[in-house]
């Protein structure tokens, strides 16, 4: 009875610790996700692997007790997916100088190694003491427990920025729509007065292609995160007196389609295509739900694809890094990470688009934002990795780098006219320049010309000939899919009052309103 009680408690024991990190990981990123059943999947998948290898284990070293053999496997189930953290705890500076950035990734695996093949030593000799087996329960349950309630209390008790369920249309036609965001992208009149330089040959193709260009539109907010998200909610995400602001994971989460538009399109039949381009978390694709186009990575050829929800998963353990190594498959993502963002990228992945619609294509490419890394024929420039980098020193290779971007952009749009004529065609900004300085003053002293320049943003529509009036008047950001959605589900979806916030980069969450006074 005895024996059976200790092999009980040794697989209880496997069940908790093989299972943390799966916890800890729907609890972070269960509000990205569609349901737990895909971290069921592989957490029933790794502890079925340390069963069985505990199984064989014990066919090999007949003599040593089995229910020895399911602590060890625990604790080596446990470490599996602490590779993250190993990785974190060995980063410091001095050691990547020592180490030198080609070959930290093998020092970190060889570290992770070295400490797992302890910790399973440790266990294994300390596994004879009959007080391990209950400590080992009680440890795995502190780890599992309070990740438990706080999981719990999440579920319950969810945060949601402008409530993102889809509204109440019906699709009356379904043409494909393509969003193209080019990041940083200023108004012609912007150009022409703090730049001296005239986008009417661009403008005027836009207007030959039928794009209908609007030339007053404005940004809701001068911060990619907050304009995308007051694009795709409709509205403004602050509320109440203070404004309470979203917290950066709310503002990702509906930036990468957890919102209103991306919703209400899938509610009429649309599939979401999300293009990944650009620098950071912002623009990466959703972990599930979404058809992933990856503009800023090159195939590695290799057999080993994964979506992004397994790469998220797999990169706590050491695969990742393990796959990076031996085939490549990251290196030049991460050596020109900022020389991605190009128009082009979008242009040579059309053909990944689905054959049969219809889809709502959410393309962010970041130019012509700084890093200023294109030359006006877009050879690449040398360019520090700064997206805060609005010198005014640098305007003249700013406008360089619109005129690449205004070439590949009109590339890009001839080849989706031509390859889908009926398509809804958004090409629009998030918000304008800062090269006024406008980073280095308080907001109550941005002038009417530090406003115009921050908020004045590129918007152009193409719509099919049967919705020709909802292109009609002046179109800001925050009412763009409002004229979309009324195309395709014949509605009459009201156009909002515009306003102006800024947020404060510093804190992201101080706000400051404009009054509607400026251009």
């Amino acid at each position: 009875m005895r024996r059976l009680a200790r092999l009980l408690l040794s697989l209880v024991v496997l069940v908790l610790f093989s299972g943390v990190a799966f916890l800890n990981f729907y609890r972070t990123n269960f509000e990205s996700l569609t349901g737990p059943s895909r971290v069921l999947h592989w957490y029933l998948l790794v502890l079925g692997i340390a069963v069985a290898g505990s199984l064989a284990a014990k066919a090999i070293f007949r003599s040593f007790p089995i229910d020895r053999i399911f602590v060890i496997a625990a604790a080596l189930s446990f470490m599996a997916f602490s590779y993250d953290e190993i990785t974190r705890l060995v980063s410091h500076d001095g050691i990547r100088a020592l180490i030198g950035n080609d070959h930290f990734a093998l020092f970190s695996m060889l570290c992770w190694v070295v400490v797992t093949l302890l910790i399973g030593a440790l266990i294994g000799i300390f596994s004879r003491a009959a007080v391990l087996l209950p400590t080992m329960a009680l440890v795995g349950l502190v780890y599992v427990v309070p990740a438990t309630m706080s999981l719990g209390r999440a579920l319950a008790h969810p945060i949601v920025m402008n409530d993102p369920k889809a509204l109440a249309l019906s699709a009356r036609r379904d043409p494909n729509v393509y969003w193209i965001l080019l990041d940083g992208y200023p108004r012609r009149d912007v150009l022409q007065e703090f730049f001296n330089f005239d986008n009417a040959p661009f403008v005027d193709r836009l207007k030959g292609l039928n794009f209908t260009v609007y030339d007053r539109a404005v940004a809701s907010f001068p911060e990619t995160s907050f304009s995308i998200s007051s694009t795709l909610s409709m509205g403004f995400p602050v509320d109440g007196i203070p404004p309470r602001t979203p917290s950066p994971a709310e503002l990702q989460r509906t930036v990468r389609g957890q919102n209103v538009v991306v919703n209400t399109f899938r509610a009429m039949g649309y599939r979401y295509v999300h293009f990944q381009n650009g620098y950071d978390e912002l623009t990466a694709c959703p972990l599930e739900g979404a058809i992933c186009i990856r503009g800023n990575a090159q195939s590695s050829g290799s057999a080993f694809e994964f979506d992004e929800f397994n790469i998220a998963l797999l990169s706590k353990s050491p695969v990742m890094d393990a796959i990076a190594m031996f085939t490549d498959a990251d290196r030049a993502v991460q050596e020109s990470m900022f020389m991605q963002g190009a128009v082009h990228e979008v242009t040579d992945r059309l053909f990944q688009l689905p054959e049969r619609g219809p889809f709502f294509l959410y393309a962010h490419v970041l130019a012509p934002h700084p890093p200023i890394r294109f030359n006006r024929d877009c050879s690449v420039r040398a360019a520090a990795p700064d997206l805060l980098d609005w010198n005014a020193a640098e305007k003249a290779a700013f406008i360089d780098q619109l005129i690449c971007v205004n070439d590949e952009t009109v590339t890009l749009l001839d080849e989706v006219i031509e390859r889908d004529p009926q398509a809804i065609i958004v090409l629009q900004s998030d918000h304008g320049t800062a090269f006024r300085g406008q980073f280095k003053k308080p907001f109550d002293g941005w002038d009417l010309p530090d406003q115009k320049e921050r908020f004045g943003a590129l918007n152009a529509l193409r719509m099919p000939e049967v919705c020709s009036d909802e292109a009609q008047g002046s179109v800001d950001l925050v009412n763009t899919f409002a004229r979309v959605l009324n195309c395709v589900s014949g509605g009459h979806l009201p156009d909002k009052v515009a306003r102006r916030f800024v947020v404060s980069h510093a804190d992201m969450r101080t706000v400051h309103e404009y009054k509607a006074d400026s251009e």
